[in-house]
């Protein structure tokens, strides 16, 4: 009797060894590829692939993208560290500069959509960049005073932040480019500023807001209101945008109302750049023209 119970016993391990050593063995080959491929990405020479496509936007646009760092996180895509964008030509100063930038290319169609996001001047950002080249933008929160571009219009201190999103679509030089755009302002402020010579009191702007469209390398400034301690202001007008090297040429119509109660050099200064004429409405409008680090009003 044992022994035919060996005899099946026997049988039956033949049977089931050589299953149960396959399940295992396509379980450890399974663990093996996937532990390959993990170290794969994880060790691959990531900067000659981001290197590529960067020297692919140089050559089809002349806009020069650098980094320090980059490297693969599988599950959200390419990090970039320190990312700057400078425009062709000689002007080595970056249009934008970037604490970190993620890029994600989509697996179909030449990578398109290419989807990104990061972190810049104390705020964020996110976009996407379709096949056709149409550009879809919006940030949140960039500090005024962490932009050395815009700080540089500016004789005095500036301060608050800007928010916004832009849709662009086209190729190629800026007058080749179309879109629209609005921005929001809030707590801002200039102090310490001068404008040909004269020095400006102290200005605060609780919140402003904009809307622009873009052709043919004209912005036109639908409006631009800003809401503030000291005045109420409203620009409405044009800036031609030459090319990435050159300071864009305004033309535009800013009209400037005091509040009841700002500081008294306020209304001198309003009446002797109006021809030492106070309106009736007590609403000052001036023209403003010239290149735009170096504006002209009457």
């Amino acid at each position: 009797m044992s022994s035919s119970i060996a005899g099946l016993a026997g049988q039956f391990s033949r049977l089931l060894a050589p299953r149960h050593i396959g399940r295992w063995s396509l379980a450890y080959v399974a663990w093996t590829v996937g532990w390959f491929v993990v170290f794969l990405a994880l060790t691959f020479p990531h900067d000659v692939v981001v290197r590529r496509w960067t020297n692919d936007i140089a050559v089809q646009s002349g806009w020069r993208v650098g980094y320090d760092d980059a490297w693969l996180r599988p599950w959200n895509g390419y990090h970039l560290s320190q990312v700057t964008l400078t425009a062709p030509g000689k002007d080595t100063e970056p249009w934008l500069s970037a604490s970190e930038v993620v890029f994600r290319p989509s697996l179909g169609s030449g990578g398109f959509p290419f989807y990104f996001w990061g972190r810049a001047y104390g705020g964020d950002f996110a976009g996407s960049v379709d096949q056709s080249g149409a550009l879809g933008l919006s940030w949140n929160q960039f500090g005024l005073s962490q932009y050395p571009r815009l700080t540089a219009l500016v004789d005095g201190s500036l301060d608050g932040t800007l928010s916004g999103d832009v849709h662009f679509s086209g190729r190629g030089e800026l007058k080749n480019i179309e879109g629209r755009g609005k921005l929001g302002l809030k707590s801002a402020s200039l102090t310490q500023a001068k404008a040909q010579g004269f020095t400006i009191p102290d200005l605060h702007f609780a919140d402003g807001d904009a809307e622009f469209d873009l052709k043919a390398g004209r912005l036109d400034v639908r409006s631009l209101k800003l809401s503030g301690s000291e005045l109420d202001a409203e620009l409405h007008g044009q800036l031609f945008l030459l090319t990435a090297n050159q300071m864009p040429m305004v033309n535009a119509v800013l009209s400037v109302k005091p509040i009841p109660g700002a500081p008294a050099g306020f209304e001198p200064l309003l009446t002797l750049l109006n021809h030492n004429q106070k309106p009736a409405s007590g609403s000052y409008t001036f023209t403003l023209y010239g290149p735009l680090n170096a504006l002209r009003v009457r």
